[in-house]
């Protein structure tokens, strides 16, 4: 008596194609157990059983050539393409959670609304891959990435390193085809991903990963003007808060927290006024730095002019399409 495939999606549903001689499961959920029909039949049966509302989640289909294979909409979670030729292919609206696409050629799929969470890119050839309002997984991590960071919290530093290049190629590849398509927006995404994996390959006490973090706080590498934002109001008001404290001449007064010249409101205000003035290398001249301040003020314009730099470009990149 023949029986089915024991094999259970990850939504609990049974797979229904008969289990092989000697086994539980079916041929489709054995990696490598058993041959599969020649290219176009699995092609065929793969396009019906989508057709007839099969789950495909957890099949083994590798090193197969399923050139402009049908997919639309159907479930296939954990499945296993790797190797296999999914160029043309359509998969607009399919459930792709945990794929593995390792060196699958997807040259012009059609990924569009796809769910792509944890899928696996290593090696994959994305050439005109269509991306398109594609579900990710929060803040676009993928699961080499995730991978790397378990593999940190084990100790286990060679692996995560390894995770992390891995994870740095894959983004950097979506990026490339994100904007050669002109989704700018989507790109940045991808660019932001690369450059924090970037980071974590380098020694963890160096400067470059320091001044990495550093920029990644302060502008969000170019991509997050409210990154920028923040850090210029940052700016502004700290170095308001040290020429109160080592002084500012305005007219006959001095502005020093330490005196009551005027009402600590009014001097604050003063302070702010002047360090936006510097800040923006505006310089009325009205209020003047002295002694400790004058090196906090050259300080202050050189950053100012970079953070308004990086300001106009991450609103460029919202705002304009690369």
């Amino acid at each position: 008596m023949t029986t089915n495939c024991e094999n259970y999606s990850p939504k609990g549903i049974r797979c229904r194609q008969p289990a092989t001689e000697g086994s539980k499961l079916c041929k489709w959920h054995i990696s490598g157990g058993q041959p599969l029909e020649n290219d176009d039949e699995v092609k065929g049966t793969l396009e019906k059983m989508c057709r007839d509302g099969h789950s495909l989640a957890g099949f083994f289909i590798q090193k197969v050539n399923l050139n402009d294979i049908d997919l639309v909409n159907a479930d296939l979670e954990n499945a296993d393409f790797s190797r296999s030729n999914l160029s043309y292919a359509h998969f607009y609206g399919t459930n792709m959670k945990g794929v593995n696409l390792f060196k699958a050629d997807l040259t012009g799929a059609n990924l569009r609304a796809a769910n792509l969470i944890d899928c696996n890119f290593l090696g994959a050839n994305l050439y005109k891959t269509k991306f398109d309002n594609a579900t990710w997984d929060r803040n676009y991590v993928i699961i080499n990435e995730k991978e790397a960071i378990a593999a940190e919290k084990t100790n286990n530093i060679e692996l995560a390193q390894q995770k992390y290049k891995e994870a740095e190629e894959i983004y950097r590849n979506i990026k490339l085809t994100l904007g050669d398509q002109g989704h700018g927006r989507d790109e940045s995404h991808f660019f932001y991903r690369e450059m924090v994996v970037h980071r974590k390959q380098m020694p963890l006490l160096s400067f470059k990963r320091f001044f990495s973090k550093l920029m990644d706080l302060t502008t969000g590498y170019g991509e997050k003007p409210l990154n920028v934002i923040a850090t210029m109001i940052a700016d502004i008001t700290v170095c308001a808060l040290l020429y109160g404290i080592f002084g500012a001449q305005y007219g006959g007064l001095t502005l020093l927290f330490t005196t009551n010249a005027m009402p600590f409101a009014e001097t604050m205000g003063n302070l702010l006024y002047f360090s936006t003035v510097v800040f923006t290398t505006v310089g009325f001249g009205d209020i003047t730095p002295i002694g400790v301040s004058k090196p906090i003020m050259m300080a202050q314009g050189l950053s100012g002019q970079v953070l308004m730099a990086f300001f106009i470009v991450a609103l460029y990149k919202k705002m304009m399409s690369r």
